[in-house]
């Protein structure tokens, strides 16, 4: 009879843990593919599934640039967002910190998430997004393919690319950073050059 009983318990807890596992609001994956033979591309993602009472989901994502260097191979990654509730979302995005090499930056945005005091000289999430757009030899955009997750089948893809050609018409910021980005990493061979940190909020849309 005790070793019934064991097994019975067995049972009842394994029961009791896919239960508990299926009722997980968040369902995660992480995996790394190659494209092309030279893009490496990172997804990440989760399902939605807003429950009464919850308006509002977020998740911070980590992207890091190991190395950077004039003609290098495209760098992408990406994040996909899937809504499996039964009302529609939208997804908006944040940069919280940026640091290039061995400069950190922390946005207006990340000073709130922080608990800091924001300085008049911090700059805004928009601010830090055009300034690794337009501001330095390579370029990381960030773009999203849609602005509006649908309820049930709703996909969103927030997509962080860089890119720095060999030929960029200004060989002296080239120069610069690359051996800058080529020092760094030397005396920091476990640091990624760059690392942004980005919340993603997720929000249900009113009915």
């Amino acid at each position: 009879m005790s070793k019934k009983k064991n097994k019975n318990s067995k049972i009842f807890r394994l029961i009791i843990l896919v239960v508990l596992i299926s009722a997980n609001t968040f369902a995660w994956f992480i995996y790394a593919t190659k494209i092309d033979g030279s893009v490496s591309v990172h997804v990440k993602g989760w399902d939605v599934l807003f429950e009464a009472g919850e308006n509002e989901v977020t998740n911070i994502i980590n992207v890091n640039v190991d190395s950077i260097y004039p003609g290098m191979d495209d760098y992408h990654y990406e994040v996909k967002a899937y809504n499996r509730s039964e009302m529609s979302a939208s997804l908006t995005y944040e940069i919280l910190e940026v640091r290039l090499l061995d400069n950190t930056y922390i946005s207006q945005e990340g000073k709130g998430y922080y608990n800091q005091p924001v300085q008049s000289d911090d700059k805004t999430s928009t601010q830090l997004e055009s300034e690794l757009l337009n501001n330095y030899p390579f370029s990381l955009e960030i773009s999203r393919s849609n602005t509006n997750l649908q309820a049930g089948t709703g996909i969103e893809k927030v997509n962080f690319d860089l890119v720095w050609p060999y030929e960029n018409d200004n060989d002296e910021a080239d120069t610069e950073w690359g051996i800058n980005a080529s020092n760094y990493k030397k005396s920091n061979p476990s640091n990624p050059t760059i690392a942004i940190k980005v919340k993603i909020t997720i929000t249900q849309n009113a009915s």
